[in-house]
């Protein structure tokens, strides 16, 4: 006796179909989105550029309490090698760097 899978079959060729049918749309729907050149769109100008010109007012600035302070900024000097809190020989003996536990919020 033997076994027939014709309802198998049938169904596969059914599924088959469908997939297909699916298939074809996806491609057609992504062929009208991104696969379609649109028209450029030109912006159309009604009133013509200019270029701003930025004036600073100085004597503003010269009004200002903390004015000077900025004015007068000394610059830092480099330090060499050797010099300084963490050079060589310095004593590193009870520095403390960092958290214990740097994941913990604060």
């Amino acid at each position: 006796m033997a076994i027939v899978f014709t309802k198998q079959k049938k169904n596969q060729k059914i599924l088959i179909a469908v997939a297909a049918v699916v298939l074809l749309l996806s491609a057609m729907i992504a062929w009208w989105l991104f696969l379609k050149k649109s028209s450029p769109i030109i912006p159309t100008i009604t009133a013509p550029l200019t270029v701003k010109r930025i004036e600073i007012n100085f004597a503003a600035l010269a009004k200002m309490k903390d004015f000077y302070t900025f004015v007068d900024i000394i610059p830092l000097q480099e330090e060499t090698e050797g010099e300084g809190e963490l050079g060589e020989g310095a004593d590193l003996t009870g520095l403390v760097i960092g958290r214990s536990n740097p994941f913990l919020p604060y």
